[in-house]
């Protein structure tokens, strides 16, 4: 994994953006596809059409900026899918994409599973699906939110540092998810497992590292992308066995990433292949912090490999989410018998 000298118009290398310097990205960022075609529009079908799911709106984003053909004032609507009928006798799971808006097949994923699989564990859990966490990064093809900040790093539960590091996406996504547990005064729930859909593309290097290098005052930064798919699970849990078996299913769609020959995958020692554990809440990702799921993942997978298109990478993610929640399953029925 090499280091790329810093060359990033904003900011100077070695010093950290200031106001002014954040400001100044966020003037720059361009329209380049619409949320309400893409996501808003396929969610409101889809629940017309549904007798089991309903659509949700959990919050909004206020626009400030004044992009070509989009006025100041328009606010981003923010949705889940949960079913219509929610039973506190079953647990929930949760399915969610767009945590880095622009990375494409995990929000097209999320919206294949509902469309095509969600309704199929509704006997056996509550599927809450949110395609889109974060759509103000997907319509600018962004991984961060307006205010520069990575919303992959803000699912905190404790008040240090809230100020520097929440993001408004996730302060709604959680505050939703918890009010779902105090719906009709049933008090707590039972999340028995969190998938984060994700993918990393060549922009990284090319456009998202070098703009957090210069955010943060660095003056180079890694230029290498793991080739394939893989998975970011938990420190915490040893669920080793769960997570190999969901990359064998996801194998039979496109690759799997090969660790680097220090035994490394994305700068972090392999658990095994394809696999790198982190501590999720410590890092404030939104797998292990949006809720307290026994069974978390965020999936990555990279669509601009010479091995793999972007048709198998939403296949991949639909697979992905699919044995996370057959195997869970699984795992639950035979610890009770």
């Amino acid at each position: 994994m090499g280091k790329v000298p810093l060359a990033y118009p904003i900011g100077t290398p070695g010093i950290p953006w200031g106001a002014p310097d954040r400001q100044t990205w966020r003037d720059t960022r361009k329209i380049h596809r619409s949320y309400d075609a893409d996501v808003v529009i396929p969610l409101k079908e889809f629940s017309a059409q549904s007798d089991c799911f309903e659509l949700v709106k959990y919050g909004s984003l206020a626009i400030t900026d004044d992009d070509v053909g989009h006025g100041v004032g328009r606010d981003l609507p923010l949705y889940a899918v949960i079913p219509q009928e929610l039973s506190h006798n079953k647990p929930y799971v949760l399915i969610t994409g767009g945590t880095h808006g622009y990375e494409t097949s995990g929000v097209m994923g999320a919206l294949s599973f509902l469309a095509s699989r969600a309704s199929q564990y509704l006997p056996y859990v509550n599927v809450v699906v949110v395609p889109c966490v974060c759509p103000w990064g997907y319509e600018r093809i962004e991984r961060w939110v307006a205010s520069a900040l990575d919303p992959n790093r803000s699912f905190r539960r404790t008040k240090e540092d809230e100020a520097d590091w929440r993001t408004e996406e996730a302060t709604m996504l959680m505050d939703f998810l918890d009010r779902l547990g105090s719906k009709d005064n049933h008090g707590a729930i039972e999340w028995l497992c969190h998938v984060d859909l994700h993918e990393t593309t060549q922009s990284d290097c090319t456009e998202f590292r070098p703009a957090k290098a210069a955010r943060d005052g660095l003056k180079d930064y890694d230029d290498h992308v793991p080739d394939g798919f893989y998975l970011v699970g938990d420190v915490v849990g040893n669920h080793l066995e769960w997570y190999n078996a969901i990359l064998k299913r996801v194998e039979k769609i496109t690759h799997i990433a090969e660790m680097e020959e220090d035994n490394t995958l994305s700068g972090y020692p392999a658990a095994s292949r394809g696999l790198i554990l982190v501590p999720t809440k410590e890092l404030g990702l939104c797998a292990g912090g949006a809720v307290d799921a026994k069974y978390l993942m965020t999936t990555e997978v990279y669509p601009d490999s010479e091995r793999t298109c972007p048709k198998d990478c939403v296949l991949a993610q639909v697979e992905a989410v699919c044995a996370a929640l057959d195997l869970t399953l699984d795992y639950r029925i035979n610890s009770s018998s």
